[in-house]
């Protein structure tokens, strides 16, 4: 795995290198063409504000190791350029009305990097239960199945390995995307995993890594998944004064998509322990 890094951040420095004009943020965002097709659809073209049409997959199908847990490649810059807010002009105005969309429908203005990622990736098992078996149905067991499929702890990994690397871009933004990779897989994971829950969530954490404000953590991935799916389904796919998505999603599934993630969380945490 450690061939197919060098191979990955290789492709990254010469490409980035051959933009010297372009900020790694932009950079980063740019190389999103190269992930996966899925990856540059309408959506993330909405969410991204400047979303680049794909090319090829030269950062696909490579796994490899950062932060001593396997992280599939693409899945991973791809939640990096979630990460990865404004940019440009058009991206800031695109955030600002996905902005002002989430505090319509939901009560509260979310910032796309807080709804995309890890939190996509939770949400999305319940985009495909709905697509499949409807709304009123409720099957726990289906749904774990599902959940297992689309938000594996590989992907979960990928997008907090991101975060990392995404808040070092932020934090020194002379970083190369490859200095900054590089940088990222000297970090405890644990330890990302921790700032990940207090920056993201407001985590109040004890010293052996327990959760004490959990309920309070278990509330906002909640309020979070059911923003991306009202975003997702009633703004982009739908039109925000024609809400009927939000009648489609039981609270059952997001308590179950929420425990899905809090259960990723403590494991990472405990680990280290």
């Amino acid at each position: 795995m450690a061939a197919n890094l060098d191979k990955m951040l290789q492709f990254i420095d010469n490409y980035q290198q051959q933009r010297p004009q372009a900020s790694s943020i932009q950079v980063v965002r740019s190389l999103r063409a190269y992930t996966r097709a899925s990856y540059a659809n309408k959506f993330w073209e909405m969410v991204a504000g400047s979303n680049p049409d794909f090319i090829k997959g030269e950062l696909d199908d490579q796994s490899v190791v950062i932060m001593g847990q396997s992280i599939d490649f693409a899945h991973f810059m791809a939640a990096l350029s979630d990460q990865t807010w404004g940019g440009n002009l058009k991206s800031t105005l695109t955030d600002g009305v996905l902005w002002l969309s989430s505090k319509i429908l939901t009560g509260r203005g979310y910032d796309s990097r807080e709804y995309t990622a890890a939190i996509g990736d939770t949400a999305q098992p319940i985009e495909v239960y709905l697509d499949k078996y409807g709304p009123k149905t409720y099957q726990p067991a289906v749904l774990t199945e599902m959940m297992g499929k689309f938000a594996s702890e590989q992907d979960y990994a990928s997008d907090l390995v991101a975060f990392a690397v995404g808040r070092l871009l932020y934090e020194n933004p002379t970083l190369s995307v490859k200095a900054a990779i590089l940088e990222a897989n000297w970090f405890n994971y644990s330890d990302t995993v921790k700032r990940y829950l207090v920056d993201m969530f407001g985590a109040t954490l004890a010293p052996k890594g327990i959760i004490v404000n959990g309920a309070q953590v278990r509330s906002r991935i909640s309020e979070r998944i059911r923003a991306y799916l009202l975003i997702k389904r009633d703004v982009i796919k739908g039109s925000v004064f024609n809400r009927t998505y939000r009648q489609r999603i039981r609270p059952a599934l997001i308590e179950q998509a929420s425990d899905h993630f809090i259960k990723y969380l403590q494991q990472a945490l405990d680990s280290s322990e």
